[in-house]
């Protein structure tokens, strides 16, 4: 505690109070049309807010804190004719300059309305980002934010979202202002639906010092709030997956794909020419949604509000045949889908304006899903799979102080939580429970007079059994942080701030035994010991973690200049083995941690080698653990912009990032429960593991050409401190070893990114981007360096390409509209990520030793996909429906998502050689491809 005060202490020398965020600033310069002298005084306000100002001596004028949108900017003074400027984007952590030439007044009341003319280059961006607002995202066929993402610069997608070559838990996601971010593993802890953006901002360079604990990019948010109309949407839409082939439903023999087998094993490759989605059958109810959202006043615009609420089904793309039950008896021999999916959301916003300078914010957003992960294994008894049940919420109570027009703060109190569980029953008691792959019989009564002979072997189907697994965890998160932003004369803007978060954690996971109480009436299954290895839990871990910064945003007219510093302090507020040879508490290897040393001496002798004698283990963890250090990094970042056109940019910017592993890295395999047995085990958690760090430089030129805007920047990224795992620890029992996480990991980046965009004028738009990146390092996952070394391997001694190294990526979209109807277009072509090759047996001669091949030495082929939304609007009045068709996959792009190792391709394998019998189907893996087309039509009720 006298730690943490005294760090609170230099905290607030530091930064009184914390994050400017979620807000831009409007600037700019009145005079007189005639003379070009400065007016003095004039009013300027922002039509529909509180928020205005009056110009200086020299005509200037700033008002910062203001939310992001589109707004009305009046200019008005008297003797002047009133000035109206309509259209003025604002965006977050950007100046909006709006000047105002005023010529006398000749008529009483006379007002001159102008459209403002959005700025093609913003001058004062320091580092790479992207913003999509909500009129964008209205205009794109996109349907889940992960679709908005994956056409921007620098973004790979591959089993989670990298940012410039960084793992998928390197990403910082904020909602309004408050980060959202999971700390078991890095994801959001809730889904944030399209519908209810106002503006998403990707930050994927050197990001300001205002965000933290993230190391490779930052997805901001800002949500809609309610104005003083009312206004609302009612957005349906359903559809089916069409595929080039159609679909087949011949019972079991529809996972042959109408295909005669014989045919293809007497051509000696099976099934080369069978389409792996053949099977899919047109179903106009295949996925619905339902969207709904209405805003307005309550009290005027004194209380507003801003409510929706989505609904998402899709039965998915993976299927199976029901060929067997669980018990392994006969089923239906019906189609199953495999990978459905089924979320409910919601988002709501109420604004309170207690005068015309403070006002109260309660946010809350919720979002619950259900899933079934697909099991190739299970395709013939598919009802033995788990489920996946993902809930998370988040509420927010945020006031905001507008002392004047050029300072402003905010204090938000925020509470997410999120579950994350998967079982196959709810009951962990549940009698349907069997162990029948496990333990499978020779033969199934099915009926009362027939016999089911089992078939079993390799490259064979599961006849049965259920998945025995079951997991739950949950994150609640406290955060409190206060918000301080003063515009310091012309030239500077600063921001302060400081947080303070605290993760409670739980973990629970375990596969179900067979109960040795074999008696009557006693579940066939329970759960294993509490202290066995099999049985992994913790609960109460609550980590502190308490962060500052200061930054400047210094604006000329030649420069500007972002420099910020912060300050991380993290404290697992946990434990660590006090004796890293004898760690299982439970069970410890040391006979003087297992009995009473009742003489003294040192020595556990054999009359003190008794049951009645053994420490409890209260008493050991009076001196088995030691308290684990806190963490402290400071980190700064620089940004410069120079401007050396009117419509030309160059900017650079530098920064070191520190972020903390994940709680799943901290506190994997808890309470270190290795075994007796000789053996190697892990990875196991580490509460005193060091933050990693990044060092990341960043040049990039921008120009426009009218409306066009050409973007070029090229960066660097070095990653040390990386988590991996530690090299073998030995235990007290020979032979007994293990493994920790710890920071040994290496990685880099470099890249080049070039953006071609047109901002939507004259009925269109476009934004495309091109990526050249390479990433490489020792290990993608941090648990890679363990499982080789399992396997006899060598440590990586070189640096390598990572998972999600894709070496070329062109991506965009075109959008074009006119007063009723339009449509757009999105497209990427990937170059193929990388895989690691295998060699068969089956092209072995005798007792050829086979080849080694390096880690992800060979490429997976490119993928090239067109996304198409059109739609038409009617107007009757007050209700404005619209009619839209979308289109994912438009050509139906059979793109391959995987490959077998031995071949390089997804619908070979030399394996088929080694064994006289298979399933039909077993070498068909339709999830080597990505999702096939997949067409929606729906319509949207506005009002």
């Amino acid at each position: 505690m006298r730690r943490i005060a005294t760090l609170l202490g230099l905290l607030f020398l530091l930064a009184a109070v914390p994050a400017w965020a979620q807000t831009g600033k409007i600037a700019g310069t009145v005079i007189d049309a005639v003379t070009g002298e400065p007016l003095i005084g004039v009013n300027v306000v922002i039509e529909g807010t509180m928020q205005g100002t009056v110009t200086n001596i020299d005509g200037e004028y700033v008002i910062i804190g203001v939310r992001p949108g589109t707004y009305t900017v009046i200019a008005s003074f008297i003797g002047f004719q009133r000035q109206r400027k309509e259209g003025v984007g604002v965006n977050v952590d950007l100046t909006t300059t709006v000047d105002f030439r005023m010529s006398e007044e000749v008529f009483e009341g006379e007002e001159i309305v102008v459209t403002a003319e959005a700025e093609a280059v913003r001058k004062d961006v320091t580092s790479s980002e992207a913003r999509v607002t909500a009129e964008t995202l209205d205009r794109l066929p996109v349907t889940e934010l992960g679709q908005v993402l994956d056409v921007q610069a620098g973004i790979t997608s591959r089993n989670g979202l990298h940012i410039r070559g960084g793992r998928s838990s390197e990403v910082v996601y904020m909602v309004d202002g408050v980060p959202v971010t999971d700390a078991f593993d890095g994801s959001p802890a809730i889904q944030i639906e399209n519908d209810g953006i106002q503006e998403l901002q990707v930050i994927s360079g050197t990001f300001n010092a205002e965000y933290g604990n993230a190391m490779s990019g930052v997805i901001n948010v800002v949500t809609k709030e309610g104005s003083s109309k009312f206004a609302g949407s009612v957005k349906l839409f359903s559809g089916s997956y069409l595929t080039n082939f159609g679909g087949t439903d011949d019972g079991a023999e529809a996972y042959l794909r109408g295909v005669d087998a014989d045919q293809f094993v007497k051509a000696g490759i099976q099934y080369r020419d069978v389409d792996p989605y053949g099977y899919l059958p047109f179903d106009p109810l295949h996925f619905s949604n339902i969207n709904l959202s209405l805003e307005g006043p309550i009290w005027g615009d004194r209380v507003t509000f801003f409510v929706l609420g989505r609904y998402f089904e899709n039965d998915g793309w993976l299927y199976g045949v029901d060929r067997y039950n669980i018990d392994g008896s006969f089923g239906s021999d019906e189609l199953v889908p495999m990978n459905s999916f089924e979320k409910y959301s919601a988002q709501a916003n109420l604004k309170v304006r207690l005068n015309n300078t403070m006002i109260v914010n309660l946010i809350g957003l919720g979002s619950f899903s259900e899933s079934q992960p697909y099991d190739f294994s299970r395709r013939w008894t598919p009802d033995g799979r788990g489920t996946n049940f993902d809930t998370g919420y988040n509420a927010k109570l945020r006031f905001t102080h507008l002392v004047s027009a050029t300072t402003f703060y905010t204090i938000d109190v925020a509470n997410f939580y999120r579950e994350a569980e998967f079982y196959l029953f709810e009951d962990v008691n549940d009698p349907r429970y069997n162990d029948f792959n496990i333990n499978p019989p020779d033969s199934v009564q099915v009926a009362a007079d027939s016999v089911q002979q089992l078939v079993l072997g390799g490259n064979r189907f599961l006849r049965g059994g259920t998945n025995l697994g079951r997991f739950n965890r949950s994150t609640r998160t406290f955060l409190a942080k206060a918000d301080l932003s003063s515009q310091l004369g012309k030239h500077h803007l600063v921001k302060m701030g400081v947080q303070v978060q605290i993760d409670n954690q739980e973990f629970t996971s375990f596969g179900l035994i067979q109960n040795a109480d074999t008696t009557a009436g006693a579940a066939a299954f329970v759960l294993p010991q509490e202290t066995s290895a099999s049985f992994n839990s913790f609960d109460g871990v609550s980590p502190l973690t308490i962060s500052a910064y200061i930054q400047d945003k210094i604006e000329y007219e030649n420069f500007i200049v972002n420099a910020g510093l912060r300050l991380d302090y993290f404290d697992s507020r946990n434990q660590i083995p006090a004796d890293p040879s004898d760690p299982n508490i439970f069970s410890p290897f040391k006979k003087i941690n297992r009995f009473r040393d009742t003489n003294g001496d040192g020595v556990i002798t054999e009359d003190e080698e008794r049951a009645d004698n053994e420490l409890t283990i209260a008493e050991r963890e009076e001196y088995w653990w030691e308290d684990a250090t806190p963490k402290v990094q400071i980190s700064p970042r620089l940004g410069v912009a120079y401007p050396i056109t009117e419509q030309g940019v160059i900017h650079f910017s530098f920064g070191l990032f520190f972020q903390m592993p994940t709680i799943s890295n901290a506190f994997a395999n808890f309470g270190y429960k290795i075994p007796s047995q000789t053996g190697n085990y892990g990875p196991y958690g580490n509460p005193n593991i060091d933050a990693q760090k990044t060092t990341m430089y960043e040049i990039g030129f921008k120009q426009g050409f009218g409306d066009f805007v050409l973007d070029l920047t090229g960066y660097y990224r070095d990653v040390r401190a990386w988590v991996s795992t530690s090299t073998t620890i030995e235990t007290e029992l020979p032979g007994v070893n293990y493994v920790i996480f710890t920071n040994k990991d290496y990685a880099n980046t470099r890249g080049l990114t070039a953006t071609f965009s047109r901002k939507f004028a004259d009925h269109y738009g476009f934004d495309v981007s091109y990526t050249f990146q390479v990433v490489e390092g020792s290990n993608s996952n941090p648990a890679d360096e363990f499982f080789a070394s399992l396997g006899n391997n060598q440590p990586t001694l070189a640096l390598l390409p990572l998972d999600w190294d894709q070496r070329h990526k062109l991506a965009g979209a075109y959008y074009m509209g006119w007063d009723s109807f339009g449509g757009s277009v999105r497209f990427r072509y990937e170059s193929g990520f990388p895989y690691t090759p295998a060699f068969s047996e089956a092209a072995l001669v005798g007792n050829e030793v086979p080849p080694e091949f390096a880690t992800n030495a060979r490429r997976l082929p490119p993928a090239f996909e067109i996304d198409l939304n059109l739609y038409k609007e009617f107007d009757f009045g007050r209700l404005r429906p619209r009619i839209f068709l979308e289109v994912f996959n438009l050509f139906d792009a059979r793109n391959v998502a995987a490959v077998y190792g031995d071949t390089g391709e997804p619908d070979v394998t030399l394996n088929v050689f080694n064994t006289a019998d298979f399933d039909p189907g077993f070498f068909v893996r339709p999830e080597f491809y990505r999702e096939p087309r997949r067409v929606q039509l729906g319509i949207d009720f506005k009002f």
